[in-house]
C-alpha cells in the first residue's frame, strides 16, 4: 500500500477531495506564475503591494515633521520678537548680532527636518497631494524595484528603512527577470514586424542586370527567385526564422531616441522645464542612474494630480522594458560583428574554409 493510499485509507472522501482540488490549484497558481504574463502581474501586484506599505509607514511622520516645523517657525518668531523688546534701543550691531544667531539657529533646524527627517517644504496646513500618498508610494516602489532610486524621497523612519531593504531584496531579482522576459518577447514581435515590413519583402530585380546588382541580404540557402514577368523576383524562403532576423544597432538607437523624444516633450509641458532638462531626466531614468538633482514633482507647485504620478511610474516601466528589448535586439547584432572582426583579425576561420 502506498503513502497516498493510506492518507487516503484515514481521510474521509471529501477531504480527500478538496486536498487534490487544493494542489492541483497551487500547481496552476506556481505555473501561471512563472509564465510571461504571470511575472508581470506579480511585479504588479509586488508593486501595489510596496505603494500600500510604504503610505502606511511614511505618510504620518511626513505629516508630523510639518506640525514640527510649523512649531519652529513660531518659537523663532517668538525669539526675534523678545529680542526686539529687549535691544530696541541698543545699537543697531548688537540686535543684528542677536537676531543672526536665532536665525542661524533655525537655519540648521530647518537643513535638519529636510535632509533628516524629510520634510518637504510644505506649509502644515497642506491639502495637495502627499509625497508618500498611494501614487507617490507607488512611484517609490518602482524607482526602488527597478534600482533607479532617485532619492529624494527616502524613508525616514526604522520600520520603513528595513521594509526598504527586504522590498528591494525580493522585488530586485523579480524586476529583473520581468524586464528580461519582456525584453524578449518584445524583441521576438519586433523582430517578426521588422522581418514583415523591410526585409521580408519581394525585391524585384531585372533579368538583365549584371552580376553587380544589389540583392537582399540572407542565406542563400534560403531564398528562391520566381519568374513574374520578364522580371526575377528574390523572396525569402519560407524555412527562414524570424529569429534569424537582424535588427541593424541603429534601429535601436533610433527606437530608444524616439522614446526619450516623447519624455522629453511630455515632461516639459508637465514640469515646465526646458527641453535640455526634460530630455537629461529621461536619460539618467532610462540609463537606471537615477542622480535625483531633477525629478518631476520636486517643485512645490507641481502634481497637481495623482494620474501624472501613475503615468510617470508607466513611463519609466515601459521605458525600461523598452530599453531591456533594444538590447536583445543588438545581442545578435553585436556577435555578427565581432564574428566578422575576428575573421578580419584572422581569429576565426571564414565560414567558406
Amino acid at each position: 500500500m502506498t503513502k497516498s493510499e493510506r492518507q487516503r485509507r484515514h481521510l474521509p472522501d471529501s477531504c480527500f477531495k478538496c486536498r487534490k482540488k487544493c494542489c492541483w490549484f497551487l500547481k496552476k497558481l506556481v505555473v501561471f506564475c512563472f509564465s510571461q504574463i504571470g511575472i508581470v502581474c506579480l511585479v504588479i501586484a509586488y508593486a501595489i503591494l510596496g505603494a500600500v506599505i510604504f503610505g502606511a509607514l511614511e505618510e504620518t511622520t511626513e505629516e508630523l515633521n510639518r506640525v514640527i516645523v510649523e512649531e519652529l517657525r513660531n518659537t523663532t518668531i517668538k525669539q526675534i520678537y523678545t529680542l526686539n523688546k529687549k535691544l530696541l534701543l541698543y545699537e543697531e550691531k548688537n540686535w543684528s548680532h542677536a537676531v543672526d544667531n536665532v536665525l542661524l539657529d533655525f537655519q540648521k533646524d530647518i537643513y535638519l527636518a529636510i535632509t533628516r527627517d524629510g520634510w518637504d517644504g510644505r506649509q502644515e496646513d497642506y491639502a495637495g497631494v502627499s509625497d508618500w500618498s498611494f501614487t507617490g508610494a507607488l512611484l517609490y516602489s518602482v524607482t526602488v524595484i527597478t534600482t533607479i532610486g532617485y532619492g529624494n524621497i527616502t524613508p525616514k523612519t526604522t520600520a520603513g528603512r528595513l521594509a526598504t531593504i527586504v522590498y528591494a531584496f525580493v522585488g530586485i531579482p523579480l524586476t529583473m527577470i520581468c524586464l528580461a522576459n519582456l525584453g524578449h518577447m518584445f524583441g521576438i514581435s519586433f523582430k517578426a514586424l521588422y522581418r514583415r515590413l523591410v526585409c521580408n519583402k519581394k525585391k524585384k530585380v531585372n533579368k538583365t542586370s549584371d552580376t553587380s546588382s544589389k540583392y537582399l541580404v540572407a542565406n542563400p540557402q534560403n531564398i528562391k527567385i520566381e519568374d513574374d514577368e520578364n522580371e526575377a523576383v528574390v523572396v525569402m524562403a519560407d524555412s527562414e526564422k524570424v529569429s534569424d532576423t537582424r535588427v541593424p544597432v541603429y534601429v535601436c538607437f533610433l527606437i530608444v531616441i524616439a522614446y526619450i523624444l516623447i519624455g522629453t516633450v511630455l515632461f516639459s509641458v508637465w514640469e515646465s522645464w526646458d527641453p535640455i532638462t526634460a530630455g537629461y531626466f529621461c536619460f539618467i531614468t532610462l540609463s537606471t542612474i537615477g542622480f535625483g538633482d531633477v525629478v518631476p514633482g520636486h517643485s512645490l507647485e507641481s502634481w497637481a494630480s495623482q494620474a501624472k504620478r501613475v503615468t510617470c511610474t508607466l513611463y519609466l516601466l515601459f521605458g525600461l522594458t523598452l530599453i531591456s528589448m533594444c538590447f536583445s535586439l543588438m545581442v545578435d547584432e553585436v556577435r555578427e560583428i565581432a564574428k566578422r572582426f575576428g575573421r578580419w583579425m584572422g581569429l576565426l576561420q571564414s565560414e567558406a574554409n
